[in-house]
């Protein structure tokens, strides 16, 4: 691998200098090590880096999740989360930050090399699929290609059942599993080129060929009610057939 440039998010010192002095052994460059999540910000404006390793629970008012998310959105760099430990209502929001690793500490100059071997591999994966766009969901075909952790997972558009937005995420559910991911049902929309679907909320997108049943304002997707817009109700309705 190619020495990168890497800048290194953690507020321990005694924690950044092994890390920074593992990072040498393997060649690469520590641009800078940044304390808190305000101090990185500055530093990225400064020298765009080709990997952050990110420690989950920094200091200050913006973690390690919260960064991510901002670097999700401002910038395009793979990112590595590094943690001791975390709660499961942390961990649940580090992934759904989509990082292309994680490091477990205590760690070693091996588990460094092989985090950002991996790391690297499916960011290139990422520029390749989904056409420079790592971030996102992809449509290949008839399949969607959704981030998972360190990975890409290849769904059925026609397995699909809805997409339901929660914020700044959204959740796919499909036959088999749900999966969840950082983005807007609006860009999911857009990824999605099956004619079979429809968003009939501003926060469902349904796969018609799956509706159990529909009452005035909601239908039944696997036991699941969704609400349909006053809006979207003529045009749902001219999308089935009816007796």
């Amino acid at each position: 691998m190619d020495p990168l440039k890497i800048l290194i998010v953690e507020d321990e010192p005694m924690i950044a200098e092994t890390l920074s002095e593992m990072l040498e052994l393997l060649e690469h460059e520590v641009l800078s090590v940044a304390e808190s999540g305000e101090e990185a910000v500055m530093q990225l404006m400064d020298n765009e880096p080709d990997l952050l390793l990110l420690d989950i629970q920094l200091k200050g008012k913006m973690d390690g999740v919260e960064l991510a998310r901002l670097i999700r959105q401002k910038y395009r760099i793979p990112f590595i989360f590094t943690t001791a430990y975390a709660d499961e209502e942390t961990i649940a929001r580090a992934k759904a930050e989509g990082p292309f690793g994680y490091i477990v500490k205590p760690y070693g100059v091996k588990d460094i090399m092989a985090a950002i071997e991996v790391a690297m591999s499916n960011y290139r994966l990422f520029e390749e699929i989904s056409g420079n766009d790592p971030v996102a969901p992809m449509v290949h075909n008839e399949n969607l290609y959704i981030k998972v952790d360190q990975r890409l997972v290849k769904i059925q558009q026609s397995d699909i059942l809805f997409a339901e937005a929660n914020g700044d995420y959204v959740v796919i559910k499909t036959l088999q599993d749900s999966f969840v991911i950082y983005s807007t049902l609006k860009n999911v929309v857009d990824r999605i080129d099956a004619p079979n679907f429809l968003q009939v909320h501003r926060s469902y997108l349904v796969n018609l060929d799956h509706i159990d049943d529909i009452e005035e304002s909601s239908l039944s997707i696997a036991g699941k009610a969704i609400p349909v817009s006053r809006s979207k109700r003529s045009d749902l309705l001219s999308r089935i057939k009816t007796l």
